[in-house]
């Protein structure tokens, strides 16, 4: 069989987290699979060759443009086309297609502005499209699989959750950050619906009385939404106690992992929440929400639930970790088990079933 996998976005300088997913996603499809034929196709000749394993794929890039997908339809054909995206060309359907539906963020948290609700209704109505033409889609949790059933009316029998696998991220060599000793983390973009604000107002609250630790805010930020957590942490007078080390390598967020006390992640939605799983590879503690896709990963007490909505049950999930070593011990374990559970090893073999099945 021969198997398209439309991988895109790649080739950014620095990728963000839904390049990095799908591109692991077929990294791991492939290195499962040397029976089948995989045809890559890109938007553009990228600068490095993607770094992916065997001989039993080979790239076929489309060229730019804004309806660069309707060009599959003379390209080398597949027997199934795979799109990374709720994203398929709007007039060439192909024979076999398979979706994989991450998440609908845009649903919660829609834009102020006029143009960004225009933005939101065009891509809504895209992604509605494409689902709909859809021959399968798998979701990469039961949350996003109940957000496509809600908000698109997709028939059930279409629509697949298959769990994803991450990035073992600590087998990377480490690379040293100059950070406090004592510190919790939040490894994310800061914008409002990764709650980085509550994660600052809870870190507030204990700070109040354990006056050694810090907060290290991991990933990029900008915009309003930015401004009101560094207004926040100016007005509270904690400036020297949240740190924000700006972009990192993967060998110095590896670090960071392996020495914080704990990641926070309390996001209000996530499709799948793969820093949950890679700090607890790692021996991390994690605190998560107890909603969305993060109670998922967080489940059997693999991680301290708490109401993201709560930055006072986020600060006392901060506190009984830093002041119950046997309790922290007691979640690296858990937590260790739970993210063995989601190994691309074990993960991969039940994606080629999903979209090599001849059930659909």
């Amino acid at each position: 069989m021969k198997i398209g996998i439309v991988l895109h976005p790649y080739g950014e300088e620095r990728p963000a987290g839904l390049a990095r997913t799908i591109f692991e996603f077929t990294k791991a499809l492939i290195a499962h699979d040397q029976d089948n034929e995989y045809i890559i196709f890109l938007k553009k000749a990228p600068r490095i060759a993607p770094d992916l394993p065997g001989r039993n794929w080979r790239i076929v890039v489309l060229g730019e443009g804004v309806l660069w997908l309707e060009r599959l339809r003379h390209a080398p054909s597949a027997d199934v086309y795979v799109f990374n995206t709720p994203v398929m060309p709007l007039l060439w359907r192909p024979r076999r297609s398979v979706v994989l539906a991450l998440d609908f963020a845009y649903k919660y948290f829609p834009p102020d502005d006029l143009a960004g609700r225009i933005r939101n209704r065009i891509m809504e109505w895209y992604h509605g499209r494409s689902l709909r033409r859809a021959d399968r889609i798998i979701t990469m949790s039961e949350a996003t699989q109940k957000d496509v059933l809600r908000f698109f009316h997709i028939p059930s029998e279409k629509v697949e959750a298959v769990h994803w696998g991450f990035k073992k991220i600590c087998d990377v060599a480490f690379e040293t950050v100059d950070v406090p000793a004592e510190f919790f983390l939040f490894v994310g973009v800061m914008k409002e619906r990764k709650n980085v604000l509550n994660v600052v107002k809870g870190f507030r609250e204990f700070a109040r009385r354990h006056p050694r630790h810090a907060l290290v805010l991991c990933g990029r930020g900008e915009g309003e939404y930015m401004q009101r957590l560094k207004d926040y942490i100016r007005d509270e007078g904690i400036e020297e106690r949240v740190i924000f080390p700006g972009y990192l390598t993967e060998g110095q967020v590896a670090y960071l992992y392996r020495h914080a006390a704990a990641l926070v992640f309390p996001s209000f939605v996530e499709g799948f929440g793969f820093p949950v799983l890679e700090a607890m590879d790692c021996g991390t503690p994690v605190i998560t929400s107890d909603c969305s896709s993060l109670a998922e990963l967080g489940a059997g007490g693999a991680a301290v639930l708490v109401d993201p909505h709560r930055s006072d049950q986020i600060g006392a999930a901060m506190e009984k970790i830093a002041i119950d070593q046997d309790f922290s011990r007691s979640l690296v374990a858990r937590g260790r088990a739970q993210a063995a559970q989601f190994s691309w090893e074990r993960r991969a073999p039940e994606f080629l079933r999903a979209i090599t099945s001849p059930a659909f």
